[in-house]
């Protein structure tokens, strides 16, 4: 079956290394608040989001390893769920589709109920971690059925 939005497979593990690069990074600068001197860049005055932030027009310092982290688990995660498998046919297509609708139900559930129950910078991280449970959700969906089908397979052989 051809399939125009995928890449291919040998994407797949690239994917894989880049998240888990992502996720071990962003776990040290959460948990440990680890910021490496050399991802330290000078913020010009301009790009702070309010004027207050600022000091006095000066350049202020920031540590981009958070976003590095993020950007590496987005493009690693992406990378992961978009690449074809090594035999993809109409079930890992049907497969794909149905684990990518189940993990946006389950996100937006979660969503709705950090909306009710979550407040102030609870709910700040909660939007934070929104950002990639959709996709974390569908790699833990996807591979699990696709384990679990292909092990039924092998038994029934």
């Amino acid at each position: 079956m051809n399939t125009r939005f995928l890449f291919p497979h040998r994407y797949k593990a690239t994917g894989w290394v880049l998240f888990a690069a992502g996720a071990v990074l962003g776990l040290a600068a959460w948990n440990f608040e680890w910021q490496p001197s050399w991802l330290t860049f000078q913020i010009p005055p301009f790009v702070l989001p309010h004027p207050t932030l600022g000091k006095d027009g000066m350049p202020t310092p920031h540590n981009f390893l958070p976003e590095l982290s993020a950007v590496l688990c987005i493009i690693g995660a992406l990378l992961a769920a978009c690449s074809r498998e090594r035999y993809e046919d109409e079930f890992i297509m049907r497969l794909r589709l149905d684990s990518l609708l189940w993990a946006v139900y389950i996100n937006y559930g979660l969503l709705i109920l950090a909306l009710l129950f979550t407040y102030e910078l609870v709910f700040l991280n909660m939007m934070v971690y929104s950002m990639f449970t959709p996709l974390v959700l569908f790699l833990l969906r996807f591979h699990y059925v696709l384990y679990r089908t292909t092990r039924a397979a092998r038994y029934a052989e």
